[in-house]
């Protein structure tokens, strides 16, 4: 029997809607089968309380796929904060490597620079020997020696210091000779 079959045997005015005449139709042949109004309003109050269980389930289903959903979500969202983190230490080992690296530029620098003062004043004190044993012996003396332990190893003490300030003021002390 089709839909307008169905129609067309329901008392009244015919629907334009075609799912409303279908649902009126269907049941109007229930309430001929089971013989009357009264046994399909009883058939119905049976079938409530399945209806009440599909409508449970489709809830709980509903709701699970939203706490799904919200899982998803927060995943994504700890995996973009594991991102955003890791180019931020990504960004920290870049800085921390060129400020290690302009450090080691720096450090080249002054050690070439102790090495370029100890040579002149290596030369510069056997350049004045014959003619200045005191300024010689300033040059070449304890004050070159600390000046490269302060520049090369990068460490001096105060001893160091006043053992440099006393050969300086030894070898001024010096006559030269007549």
């Amino acid at each position: 029997m089709s839909l307008e079959d169905q129609s067309a045997q329901l008392p009244g005015p015919p629907s334009a809607d075609p799912i409303l005449s279908a649902g009126l139709g269907i049941a109007a042949q229930w309430g001929e089968a089971l013989g009357g109004p009264e046994k399909l309003q009883v058939a119905l109050k049976a079938l409530e309380p399945q209806l009440r269980r599909e409508h449970e389930l489709s809830k709980l289903r509903l709701e699970r796929q939203e706490a799904d959903a919200a899982r998803k979500a927060a995943a994504e969202e700890a995996e973009a904060q594991r991102r955003a983190h890791a180019v931020e230490m990504e960004k920290e080992r870049e800085a921390r490597e060129q400020t290690a690296a302009r450090n080691h530029k720096h450090q080249m620098r002054l050690l070439h620079s102790a090495v370029a003062l100890s040579v002149l004043m290596l030369g510069g004190g056997l350049y004045a020997m014959p003619t200045n044993s005191w300024i010689a012996g300033a040059l070449c003396g304890p004050s070159l020696l600390s000046l490269l332990r302060i520049f090369v190893l990068r460490r001096s003490t105060d001893a160091d210091v006043r053992e440099a300030g006393r050969s300086a003021r030894g070898a001024g002390n010096a006559l030269p000779p007549i």
